[in-house]
């Protein structure tokens, strides 16, 4: 949503998640993501969690994923993504 400037986004797949770590209960987990590709209505992300020592400061991945949101309209139905958020992120979509 904060990427593509709108709160109209809804989720249309993720990869497959594999936990290579635990996240014990009371583990601070930590997720990061950042900009994959971005298509005319989609965009995907690369997904990271962490696992956080909070006594150290060390983290550990303990999952990678990708997911693809699609922007929609007020009727469920895919719209362009702004053309901002394609120049903003050209870098990534000449890849």
């Amino acid at each position: 949503m904060q990427i593509c400037d709108t709160p109209s986004v809804v989720t249309v797949s993720m990869d497959k998640c594999e936990f290579k770590l635990p996240a014990r209960k009371g583990s601070l987990v930590k997720i990061f993501g950042e900009v994959d590709s971005i298509g005319t209505t989609s965009i995907t992300l690369r997904m990271e969690a962490r696992k956080h020592n909070v006594y150290t400061g060390n983290q550990k991945v303990i999952l990678k994923t990708k997911i693809t949101f699609v922007r929609v309209d007020d009727d469920g139905q895919p719209i362009p993504i702004a053309e901002r958020v394609h120049k903003k992120y050209e870098e990534i979509n000449k890849k």
